[in-house]
């Protein structure tokens, strides 16, 4: 009895690894209207989420996770999605090499369409947040943002500078030419991909002269 239960919890654990590194059924076929109008949030975001790259959701902090039902509940992290484009378009072009990390992940041809149309369209966030009109203070709105989508062991905190309110206030000039381009100017590490919620907050905080 206690070897058979042996047996089936690890083929449990065969079955439940081998899923997160595969997700070979595909769904529909995207019609040429559905590719013209990609939406990041309501098209790319959905995939990423829940297939291919499943084992960066809902995970430890071993991986970089796109979403997680941890402490912040349903948080999904849309500027870690975006930044990535980069690996999707290198899985997309070699399913079998193009994951960074171990296992063939690849999507699937509907899922690979999408994702493909909406890097050739530029990679943007469709998102349009709604005008900030309250108070924006470093420890409330700032600090929550900088650990989720600035802070990493390859990032800030890292093997980047650590930042905190006084830096960030003498870095005032960097930061503005980052929130405004999107990341795409300004950051002395290179072009990154900020989403619309992070930018907006930001320049609002600027705006309102960096309350701490």
């Amino acid at each position: 009895m206690n070897k058979l239960l042996i047996y089936l919890g690890v083929l449990s654990g065969i079955v439940l690894f081998a899923s997160c590194y595969n997700n070979k059924k595909d769904i529909s076929t995207p019609t040429a209207n559905s590719l013209a109008a990609i939406s990041f949030r309501d098209d790319v975001v959905p995939i990423v989420t829940s297939g291919a790259c499943g084992c960066h959701n809902n995970g430890g902090t071993s991986v970089i996770q796109f979403s997680h039902a941890g402490p912040t509940v349903d948080t999904i992290f849309y500027s870690t999605i975006q930044a990535r484009s980069g690996v999707f378009a290198a899985m997309i072009a070699s399913p079998s090499t193009g994951h960074p990390g171990e296992g063939g992940i690849f999507f699937t041809p509907s899922q690979a369409a999408v994702i493909s149309t909406w890097i050739a369209q530029g990679a943007k966030d469709n998102y349009v947040p709604p005008a900030i009109t309250g108070p924006v203070t470093y420890t409330t709105n700032i600090v929550p943002i900088y650990k989720s989508v600035c802070k990493g062991s390859s990032c800030h905190g890292g093997l980047g500078p650590t930042l905190d309110y006084p830096k960030m206030v003498s870095d005032k000039a960097t930061i503005s030419s980052m929130m405004t381009s999107s990341g795409a100017t300004g950051h002395p590490g290179g072009p990154i991909s900020l989403d619309a919620t992070t930018t907006s907050t930001f320049l609002a905080w600027i705006a309102q002269g960096m309350p701490q």
